[in-house]
């Protein structure tokens, strides 16, 4: 597989046509959605896979699938996406596939994604989680995001806390 970035064991690579059934399953896993809403339907999951690469055409970023550079298999997807519209505020997400739940890949895909959201213009960056997501809240915190407020989010509009982190604060 190309990727256009790689971490010590992960890589990046932009989501394509081919990779549907990929971000079918990951999508539509209930546990790997459980804080997100649930899992989405397929064609809520397709939706979603359709606005990943539009996303990547409009601005350049996309959540992006990534693969175990060892065994490549599909760990999940990393990225970036404008928060509320802005294109200087970019949302950092991370969802990752159950058999890579151990052994802190998120933590590294997420670190990634902040150096590519600075790099990318970006004057913060923002992140949340499910309010009952104590993993990914202890992942935002080590990563350097501070807490701002809580917001509604997703078909239910449950309040998730989210978090900001500026250009200025190194990590």
């Amino acid at each position: 597989m190309s990727f256009f970035l790689r971490t010590a064991r992960l890589g990046f690579r932009h989501w394509s046509e081919g990779d549907l059934p990929l971000a079918l399953a990951l999508w539509t896993d209930p546990a790997v959605m459980a804080h997100m809403g649930g899992p989405m339907l397929p064609e809520a999951a397709e939706a979603r896979f359709r606005l990943e690469m539009a996303n990547q055409q409009t601005y350049g970023i996309q959540y992006w699938p990534i693969f175990h550079l060892r065994t490549g298999e599909h760990a999940g997807c990393a990225g970036l996406r404008p928060f509320h519209a802005k294109t200087d505020v970019l949302e950092v997400g991370v969802h990752i596939a159950r058999p890579f739940w151990s052994g802190r890949f998120g933590e590294e895909a997420a670190r990634a994604v902040i150096t590519l959201g600075f790099h990318h213009g970006a004057k913060a960056l923002v992140a949340g989680h499910g309010p009952n997501n104590i993993n990914s809240r202890a992942l935002i915190e080590r990563l350097g995001f501070r807490f701002t407020h809580e917001e509604s989010w997703g078909l239910q509009q449950i309040l998730h806390p989210y978090y900001r982190l500026e250009v200025n604060i190194e990590k």
